[in-house]
């Protein structure tokens, strides 16, 4: 051998930790476990990265290609392990990460062959080693800024899990957060490894002296900052629908809020109406009261009394964003003969955002209200109760009766009535109940279907 086991042995440590801590990074804020035992993970996966590493340079594995098709593929499992993400997204970042780090290696070769062409063709002197290492952490500064400092707090938008959703305002209907774009995207830098696999692999020259060739450098310099400028343009485009879904959430809030105000504002104007009538009412009264007529007067009163709607509630409780959906589905709910039992005592600042406060009831609800309305022979009731426990606990209980029986899958996962497959709403409050380290429970029993939740607030 040109080089000696710990020549090749660093090399492989050079190749392989500044990523690690690159991807660390990154992904830092979706791990799925503490940091603690995120890095037990990550030491031992690291060690076994360096040892195939070594193993196929120094020659116990027969095709040097091997390693480069299993560290990736090392990686990938190891990210799938620790983090809670779209897997193209995942793929995305490695690929990045792997056009560039090539970029690293075909500079320090380069460089090295500069000082001493004898040194180069030993392949894994510790000279190249120490080149790679410089080229590399001002490759991966340079992703960092450009890239990954954006990639890491960029996503449709930051949800661990593809089924939240948006309420879209003019079709009344609730729509899935588009994170499919990632099955896609990571074919890109995916599309220039192959590249740069296939120019470093083909033809009969030996990979080491290919490497010492300015136009080789230029050409690998040349596609990686051209793929450069599509990544940013897929950062934008991450960025732009980021953009377009907030305010699909923002006018869901505000269209909740018009609604809540049509609300108050019909219940004032009733009111108005009432006491205009209130002295037609009482002469009715009294001249009903002075014949005796006593069987009548009862019932004109709770004849006025039920016309009134007295018994509808002005406000639900401090939070906006409650009231605006209760507000929005109580009408619903008396229109459609629901016997409802709401208590909520939610106050302003809950410590859960107003637009998942507003998914979360939205979709429990909608399922409810739906399930009420499909029964045609027996009673149909609604319970809604929500509160705070404590300052960092939100607890929510939505029950509903219901004569269709709701189906599950294999899994014991409910699924749509709507339409095959999971059902979105419930899926999208699952995932709100994921964000906040909550618990959520599902159960159909005597014809009464119960979610319950809670979520921690802090």
């Amino acid at each position: 051998m040109p080089f000696s086991k710990w020549e090749c042995l660093l090399y492989s440590i050079v190749s392989i930790v500044p990523f690690i801590i690159l991807f660390y990074y990154t992904f830092k804020d979706r791990f799925r476990f503490s940091i603690s035992r995120t890095l037990l993970i990550l030491v031992p996966f690291t060690l076994v990265q360096i040892i195939i590493q070594f193993a196929a340079l120094y020659g116990y594995l027969r095709w040097i290609g091997f390693a480069d098709i299993l560290s990736p593929a090392l990686y990938v499992l190891l990210l799938l392990i620790v983090v809670r993400d779209h897997i193209g997204r995942v793929l995305f970042a490695l690929l990045v990460v792997c056009n560039f780090s090539n970029l690293a290696v075909s500079a320090a070769k380069y460089v090295e062959g500069l000082f001493s062409v004898s040194d180069a063709l030993k392949r894994y002197h510790w000279t190249f080693s120490f080149w790679l290492l410089i080229f590399e952490c001002a490759i991966l500064i340079f992703l960092w800024e450009a890239i990954f400092k954006a990639f890491r707090i960029t996503d449709l938008p930051d949800s661990f899990t593809d089924t939240e959703n948006l309420y879209d305002s003019n079709s009344q209907h609730y729509l899935p957060k588009d994170r499919s774009l990632w099955r896609y995207l990571w074919f890109v830098p995916a599309t220039f490894y192959l590249i740069w696999m296939y120019m470093f692999y083909q033809g009969n020259e030996p990979a080491v002296r290919k490497l010492m060739h300015l136009h080789y450098l230029l050409v690998v310099i040349a596609v990686d900052f051209g793929s450069l400028f599509i990544y940013g343009l897929i950062i934008q485009l991450i960025r732009d629908q980021e953009e377009k879904l907030a305010l699909r959430s923002e006018n869901y809030q505000l269209s909740l809020q018009t609604l809540q105000y049509q609300y108050i504002n019909d219940r004032i104007e009733r009111t108005r109406r009432m006491r205009h009538d209130l002295r037609h009412f009482l002469s009715t009264t009294e001249m009903l009261a002075n014949a005796g007529e006593w069987e009548q007067l009862h019932r004109f009163i709770s004849d006025a009394k039920e016309s009134s709607d007295l018994g509808e509630p002005l406000f639900f409780c401090k939070n906006t964003a409650v009231n605006a959906v209760l507000s929005y589905y109580y009408p619903k709910m008396k229109s459609c003969g629901i016997a409802s039992d709401i208590h909520v005592d939610i106050p302003e600042e809950s410590g859960v955002t107003s637009s998942d406060l507003s998914i979360l009831l939205s979709n429990l609800t909608e399922n409810a209200v739906e399930a009420c309305a499909h029964q045609a022979t027996t009673a149909r009731s609604l319970s809604i109760h929500a509160a705070m426990r404590g300052e960092n606990m939100l607890m929510l209980t939505v029950s509903n009766s219901y004569e269709i029986e709701p189906q599950k899958n294999a899994r014991g996962v409910f699924l749509s009535s709507k339409h095959q497959g999971l059902g979105i709403g419930l899926e999208s409050v699952r995932a709100i109940v994921e964000k906040y380290k909550g618990r959520c429970s599902i159960e159909a029993k005597d014809k009464k279907f119960t979610v319950r939740i809670m979520l921690l607030t802090s």
